[in-house]
């Protein structure tokens, strides 16, 4: 195979439930940015939930290509990368599902977004997905 995998449209709260190594897409609001590390906090209420669901993008890899928009808080942003495990000692001493991080191959800007048409698209085109693969 000469081309990238195709990504999975996500919502970042569906994350978690996702195998790792899986590519992903999905659109979240930075929270934060660490420049020590690298990393990225993105969040998206959706489906509403307290507190919010978040996830830590690290973006080592695409830092040169990245400007301030991408970084800023409040922006919102459309992320492509893998979802990678991070367990700790805790977790795995409990069995808990282990959280993620992504490791990002693209940032981009979701400039002027309709975010409740996006949700309900998005909500819409997943079901649908589910309901093609039921045998």
């Amino acid at each position: 195979m000469t081309t990238p995998l195709p990504s999975t449209r996500a919502f970042l709260s569906d994350l978690p439930s996702l195998p790792p190594d899986t590519k992903v897409r999905f659109l979240g609001c930075v929270k934060t940015y660490s420049i020590t590390t690298g990393h990225l906090t993105v969040e998206h209420n959706y489906p509403p939930q307290r507190p919010p669901p978040s996830v830590s993008v690290d973006v080592n890899a695409i830092i040169g290509s990245l400007t301030s928009e991408e970084l800023r808080v409040g922006a919102w942003v459309n992320v492509i990368g893998y979802v990678r495990r991070v367990p700790t000692l805790e977790e795995v001493a409990a069995a808990a599902e282990t959280p993620v991080h992504v490791d990002a191959v693209m940032v981009f800007p979701a400039g002027a977004i309709a975010l409740g048409e996006y949700e309900r698209t998005l909500s819409d085109v997943l079901e649908v997905d589910r309901w093609v693969r039921r045998p």
